[in-house]
Parts: structure tokens; sequence; C-alpha cells
């Protein structure tokens, strides 16, 4: 075990994987109530997030009355961080509000901090999804494999490749982008979104919401 977890965690070794619905349950099952499984739980929410980015909202970034979490994106060829809105879904509402509930207490503008003002440390959910992936599956995987696998599940589910690329936050450059196209895509994201939060509880449970159709029959009718 400690083999496979150095494996995981040594950043020029990577399986380049996707987990199963089987090991998604498996890891979701092992997700509990300390601030790293918090952190891994919503970005597996809010439909395989960058961690990183995730991790530095204050609790300011959020509307209450949209649902709305407000990320900066400084990845790519950027002079300035990018703004990445995320308007979630029941599930993944409800525990940003518990973490704003436990910022207030703690008197901290952050979403996520560990003594009230310093922002819980970028490596620490990694190492924690590590140890989670080592316990339960039998073979390493990390949070890009956790990012990929809400990808490729999301495609599964007929979001089209450009909504992913909006609510995943990558591939986006070019003239068309940085000038011409202002659209936030926030309805399509809403509704991925909604469709993937019900994907993952029929994963975790084992069985489906039959008030909720797929994207695939969405786009259908």
């Amino acid at each position: 075990m400690a083999h496979s977890l150095n494996y995981c965690l040594n950043s020029g070794d990577h399986y380049n994987r996707t987990l199963s619905a089987d090991e998604l349950r498996a890891y979701l099952a092992e997700l509990g109530d300390n601030l790293a499984d918090q952190a891994l739980l919503l970005t597996l929410l809010a439909g395989g997030q960058r961690v990183a980015q995730l991790l530095r909202p204050k609790v300011s970034d959020y509307d209450t009355g949209t649902a709305t979490l407000r990320l900066w994106d400084a990845k790519g060829r950027t002079t300035s961080p990018r703004e990445h809105l995320l308007p979630l879904a029941p599930r993944a509402a409800a525990l940003v509000a518990h973490l704003i509930a436990r910022a207030e207490a703690k008197g901290s503008p952050l979403l996520f901090s560990t003594y009230g003002q310093t922002q819980l440390a970028d490596t620490t959910p990694g190492k924690r999804a590590a140890e989670i992936g080592a316990a339960v599956t039998g073979e390493p995987f990390d949070l890009r494999d956790i990012r990929r696998t809400c990808e490729t599940m999301l495609a599964s589910m007929g979001i089209s490749r450009d909504t992913r690329a909006q609510l995943l936050s990558h591939g986006l450059s070019g003239v068309q982008v940085s000038h011409y196209d202002r659209d936030a895509y926030t309805d399509e994201k809403r509704a991925a979104l909604m469709a993937w939060e019900s994907r993952l509880h029929e994963i975790a449970t084992g069985t489906a919401r039959s008030n909720v159709l797929s994207m695939k029959q969405r786009n259908a009718t």
C-alpha cells in the first residue's frame, strides 16, 4: 500500500486512468466530514474542478441567491485570472452553505481555512485522495484521474464538448473566447451539474432518480 501511495504522489508517475462506477462509489463512501474530504466532495460535485482553484474562494465569492460560486482560473496564457462561475446543483450548494457557516463561526473570510485565516494547503486534498485510492481500489489514482473520470462520465451522459470545456475551464483560449464569446454558459453549466449530481446519486446508491432525465434524453425531446 505504501508503494502504491508513493507511486500516486510522484508527479512523474501517472496512470492516466479513469475510475469505474464501482471505484467511484467506494471513493464517495470514504469521504467524511474533515475539511480535506469536504474539499474533495465539493470538487467532485462541481464536476471535477481543479482543487487548487476550489480552495481559494472567499465567502464573498458565493452568491446565495443564485447558488453560484466564483472561482478564478489563472491557468493558460493569461495576464490576469479569468473569472470562472459555477452555478451549483442542490447538494453542492448545501455543502457550500455548510462551509460558509463554518467560516463565519471561525471569523474567517475563506471557505476552506484550517485555523480561521490560513487556507487549507493545496496538497492536502490530493494526499487524502491518494490515501483513499490506495485503500479502496488497490490501484493508485490522483486528482487528475478524478477530474478525467468526471469529464468522461459527463461526455457519456451527453454533455457537449463545449459545455464540458466551459464547466471545467479548460481549453478556453484563442481570439473567439478572448474577444467575442462573452456568454457565461450559465444555463448549460447548471443543467450539466444538475444531471451530474443525479448521476453521482445513482452511482452512490445504485438507484436512479426517476424524475430526472439524462442529458441525452433531454436533447432528444
